[in-house]
């Protein structure tokens, strides 16, 4: 997979959970363990982003 592929399933991944969380049925429980899931998606994508563009290197 390249990279733009990566960040496309990473972002709709996303998105799904962001999804799910906006039901009003959702019990509140189920909601903060959504938020987490969906801040380790933001996580998992800024990385794809960083290995993507090499900032992740020490420059000395």
């Amino acid at each position: 997979m390249n990279y733009l592929e990566i960040k496309k399933k990473l972002e709709a991944a996303k998105q799904e959970l962001e999804m799910k969380l906006q039901d009003q049925a959702a019990p509140e429980s189920e909601k903060g363990a959504l938020q987490k899931r969906i801040e380790n998606y933001e996580y998992m994508i800024e990385l794809t982003d960083m290995n993507h563009f090499e900032r992740g290197n020490i420059i000395s």
